[in-house]
């Protein structure tokens, strides 16, 4: 009951006075309105639900003489009643509170900044509003999207800043961050279907934006330099600033003299008549993630520029299409420059060092610099005092290509050369393999083996190298195998093992240096060979040894018809067997043929102040062949004879020890052991009395 009571008074006390406030002000504004008629404003504004008495509270009641006091907008929008004071449009409209906002907003028909954003900015902004209803940004108003920017997307709403204050998002240091906001919100990019949504990924990894990032270089280009500010267009539109006809003029506004020179160019030409197959600025140097010339990953860095300029040029399209030259660009990768580029080499000529850069020109044009009449001059940039034999040289040659026919001669007869001499070896080893099997198998053969040689002898150690000779194998091994390496990497610089000596070339010219040196250090052994083979008493003697003979063809003979079964006995070889000096003239006349053909390549400068370029280009495939030839032969011959073969697998220690077993010597050399043998069970020149005073040892 206390309650029901306190409930009454409550009520009799708060509702009159309530009420009575509120009879204080216009209930609606329909008595504003008597006088004050304006009703289309109100009802298209954003304030159409807020009666007039909600701005103007200092108007009491009805009819009234007083002028109203200026609106405070900051009463109710607080946020950029804050912003505009620290704003480009500070000072718009007048110097009243809230005079800022009536200028853009307006005073009763209220409009909102995200749906009248454009119509607003275009009343003081009337060109800039023109140019972005015809870009691609306004191309779509009618459709139903909520992702094309208006002005205050770049701009703001209410803290607008000049473009030339660094806290501006449109200022050049934040206009990429700006294009980010849509260009990089990946649910923009989907539902806009953005065919590109890399682009500002790309842009700060390039040359540009790195300028503007890491450097602070704000002359650098940006977004807006490229595409426009407002009148943003499609690439496809003629009118827009990317679109391909007009790209070397957008950027003729940094690099004016490059543009100048594309323009006269060969493509610059063809591009301005309409050919846009032909390429321009951005098809070399990319669109946004454009690199500096020299930098690794730039598409028209020297070790790239090749790859860049075949994209066109080995297109079966464009060839057919226009008539260009066949096979220009698969030719240059297999010449020697190609090879060195694939190699990882930075400072060998490429496409851009003979034909230019910008001003490339057909070569029937006196200007082009591979026109026959500055040919000389071009080459010679490198090739100093060389010019005038490669200007009457074909340059892009391949096998079976425009090659001379010398070159074709010599390699046709390398190639018989490598399947017979290779082959060859390979059936002769192959029938020993199963010959040394086949005496695995058979027991009468193993006890026949065992039989050959008193024990004390089988386990005796005869000299077959000595230290100085074992030094001279191990400077030949080392220095082939470094050649052999280096020098197939040169030509097969994608495989695997290439790849180290590749990565390492683009900074250093490891890779063709340890081939030079290697190359030198072989010589400088084979000379020492010589001097080794005719200066001591050793090498004279193992000189005669290794002289070949009618001897060493029966004894081959022999060994061939023993491994088909058809003899019943090895042949008894002496200190050197058909297989060893096959082998070893074999290295002689390879190193001979290599290093020969080797210093015509190296000092090609020199060769061609004397020689065409055809010396050069059998030296070329001379040099390769031959280094074939002689690696098959080496894993062939060599590695089966002291490695693959049954009976000393898994290797022969001899080049390591100098020595082999007696037991070995009964196989392999069987007739020196018969005479070492002999020597040593001779009667001594010595008296009875010496012989007994001095006994041999042996």
């Amino acid at each position: 009951m206390v309650g029901s009571l306190f409930i009454v008074w409550l009520f009799l006390t708060t509702v009159p006075n309530a009420v009575a406030s509120v009879s204080e002000l216009p209930s609606t504004s329909e008595e504003c309105l008597a006088c004050h008629n304006d009703p289309d404003d109100l009802l298209q504004s954003a304030h159409k639900e807020l009666a007039c008495a909600k701005c103007h509270s200092d108007i009491p009641e009805g009819p009234h003489t007083e002028r109203p006091q200026p609106v405070r907008c900051g009463a109710c929008h607080l946020t950029p009643h804050n912003e505009i004071p620290k704003s480009a449009h500070a000072k718009l409209g007048g110097s009243g509170d809230s005079a800022t906002c009536i200028a853009c907003h307006g005073s009763h028909r209220i409009r909102k900044i995200a749906a009248d954003a454009d119509i607003i900015c275009a009343s003081c902004h009337g060109r800039q509003a023109t140019q972005m209803a015809a870009g691609i940004h306004a191309g779509r108003r009618e459709e139903r999207t909520r992702n094309l920017p208006t002005c205050v997307t770049c701009h703001t709403a209410h803290a607008v800043r000049s473009r030339r204050d660094p806290a501006s998002p449109t200022h050049r240091s934040h206009i990429h961050e700006t294009c980010a906001r849509c260009h990089a919100d990946p649910k923009v990019i989907a539902q806009e279907r953005i065919a590109r949504p890399r682009v500002v990924a790309l842009f700060e990894q390039s040359i540009h934006g790195q300028a503007i990032l890491q450097k602070g270089n704000l002359a650098a280009a940006t977004c807006t330099d490229c595409h426009g500010a407002h009148e943003i267009r499609r690439g496809a539109d003629p009118a827009s600033t990317i679109f391909k006809k007009n790209v070397a003029t957008t950027c003729s506004h940094c690099h004016g003299d490059e543009a100048g020179q594309f323009r006269d160019s060969v493509h610059g030409e063809a591009v301005s008549r309409g050919i846009f197959a032909a390429p321009t600025c951005t098809d070399c140097h990319g669109e946004h993630g454009i690199t500096a010339t020299r930098a690794p990953g730039s598409r028209v860095a020297p070790m790239t520029v090749s790859k860049t300029c075949a994209a066109c040029h080995e297109a079966a399209r464009v060839i057919e299409e226009f008539g260009l030259a066949p096979r220009r660009a698969g030719t240059f990768f297999e010449s020697f420059h190609g090879l060195a580029v694939r190699g990882g080499s930075p400072v060998v000529a490429n496409c851009a060092s003979c034909h230019g850069t910008h001003n490339i020109q057909p070569s029937s044009d006196p200007r082009s610099t591979v026109n026959p009449m500055n040919l000389s001059r071009t080459c010679g940039q490198c090739h100093r005092g060389a010019g005038m034999q490669l200007a009457n040289t074909r340059i892009h040659v391949a096998p079976g290509f425009g090659e001379h026919p010398w070159v074709t001669l010599v390699r046709r007869i390398y190639l018989v050369l490598i399947v017979v001499v290779i082959g060859g070896m390979s059936l002769h080893n192959g029938l020993d393999f199963l010959a040394h099997l086949r005496e695995r198998w058979l027991p009468e053969r193993q006890e026949e083996e065992q039989s050959r040689v008193p024990p004390e002898v089988g386990r005796r150690l005869f000299e077959r190298l000595t230290l100085n000779e074992r030094i001279q194998h191990f400077t030949l091994f080392a220095t082939f195998t470094i050649l052999v390496i280096t020098g197939f990497a040169l030509k097969f610089p994608e495989s695997w093992w290439a790849r180290p000596l590749v990565w390492i070339e683009g900074w250093y010219a490891v890779r063709a240096w340890l081939h030079r040196i290697a190359g030198v250090l072989m010589m400088g052994a084979a000379v020492y060979h010589l001097v080794y083979l005719f200066g001591t008493q050793r090498g004279r003697t193992q000189f005669r040894l290794m002289e070949p003979g009618w001897r060493d063809v029966n004894e081959a003979w022999e060994m061939v018809t023993f491994n088909l079964g058809l003899r019943p006995h090895r042949p008894r070889f002496h200190h050197f067997s058909y297989v060893e000096k096959l082998e070893y003239w074999a290295v002689i006349w390879g190193t001979f043929v290599m290093a020969g053909t080797g210093c015509i390549m190296w000092l090609q400068t020199v060769v061609l102040k004397r020689w065409p370029l055809l010396v050069i280009d059998l030296a070329t495939v001379i040099h390769y062949y031959e280094a074939w030839l002689a690696t098959l032969a080496v894993l062939v011959w060599h590695f089966y004879h002291v490695i693959f073969r049954p009976d000393i697998y898994p290797m022969s220690l001899a080049w390591l020890t100098g020595t082999v077993t007696g037991e070995q010597m009964a196989k392999d050399h069987a007739a020196e052991l018969d005479e070492v043998l002999a020597v040593e069970s001779a009667p001594s020149p010595l008296s009875a009395d010496e012989e007994i005073t001095e006994p041999r040892v042996g």
